[in-house]
């Protein structure tokens, strides 16, 4: 019997310590998911711009093609 209320005194300590793990790995993940959403939304900034720059670019080019047409006409 002194073996069971030893099991359950060491169960309660660590029970302390797993919450105590899972509170350090539960500010870890929460951190790591701020990580990854700001790099996420800067991805998407940066992806706008580049967007914006080939929309420029092609109208830069088509331009360009009509202008090369009228000259060839």
């Amino acid at each position: 019997m002194s073996d069971t209320a030893g099991s359950q005194t060491n169960g309660s300590s660590g029970t302390g310590k797993n919450g105590s793990q899972l509170g350090e790995e539960t500010k870890i993940l929460r951190d790591t998911l701020d990580l990854l959403l700001n790099k996420s939304m800067e991805q998407r900034r940066i992806c706008e711009e580049l967007k914006q720059e080939n929309k420029y670019l092609q109208d830069y080019i088509d331009n360009m093609m009509e202008m090369g047409d009228v000259l060839n006409k």
